[in-house]
């Protein structure tokens, strides 16, 4: 009887014991997770960050696959006409791999005043190789809200991907004024929140049809370089952190 009541009183403490170290274990876990979330970068981000040079930035290229042709396609091409399927399947590829071949010319780092970026352009070639061709042309220049944006970087199929990511959304390609609008997004990759969002508009300039249109992005570029980039700086830098649409 003795035993048996000392046998029973040191499983009991045995089984206490073990409770609270398993109580203790799962503090430390919650703790650990909620600092994760609080603090880790990913889920932190603001727009100050853009303007951060050790902040990792990547380029995700030229999102085609939301554009529209404001006229008529049979005279997009003016002297040499193509067709829609070219214009997706030719041009589009090209035109984001331009940036990569000539890097000093399209200088995304030199654009946002970073030493390097991060190039991933793959997501954007999948997305641009299955844009929709049955509604391309559009009388007019449409004008895509921030809210309309942000829907779009919200379907991003961005899998493991942190930090912030840069993209131009093309809205239009206009060939009666030769211009084009682009939607630059800086975002969240962990949470494809927008942390900055302006639509600019790119002269073109050059000669065949490549470098003529990709001379609206280079001129968007530029515009950023130049004036847009340090208009974001001493706005954002001298505010209290927010995220911007």
């Amino acid at each position: 009887m003795l035993q048996y009541y000392f046998t029973e009183n040191i499983f009991t403490l045995n089984y206490i014991q073990n409770s609270r170290c398993l109580l203790f274990v799962m503090k430390r876990i919650l703790v650990a997770l909620l600092s994760f979330f609080i603090f880790s970068p990913c889920f932190s981000q603001t727009v100050q960050d853009i303007f951060n040079p050790s902040t990792e930035i990547t380029w995700l290229g030229i999102d085609y696959s939301h554009t529209k042709i404001v006229g008529k396609m049979s005279q997009f091409g003016g002297v040499t006409p193509i067709t829609a399927l070219e214009l997706r399947d030719k041009y589009y590829p090209e035109w984001n791999q331009l940036i990569l071949d000539e890097p000093e010319k399209y200088s995304i780092p030199k654009m946002i005043y970073h030493k390097t970026v991060v190039n991933d352009i793959q997501m954007v070639k999948t997305l641009n190789a299955a844009a929709l061709l049955d509604s391309l042309e559009v009388p007019s220049t449409p004008y895509y809200t921030p809210d309309y944006i942000q829907s779009i970087v919200a379907n991003y199929p961005l899998i493991n991907k942190s930090g912030i990511g840069l993209i131009f959304i093309t809205e239009c390609l206009n060939k009666s004024y030769g211009g084009a609008y682009y939607h630059v997004v800086f975002f969240n990759m962990s949470t494809k929140e927008i942390l900055l969002h302006e639509r600019i508009q790119g002269m073109v300039i050059g000669n065949g049809l490549r470098n003529y249109w990709a001379g609206s992005y280079f001129n968007v570029m530029e515009d950023i370089r130049q004036l847009r980039y340090p208009k974001w700086k001493r706005r954002y830098l001298t505010t209290t952190p927010t995220n911007v649409k």
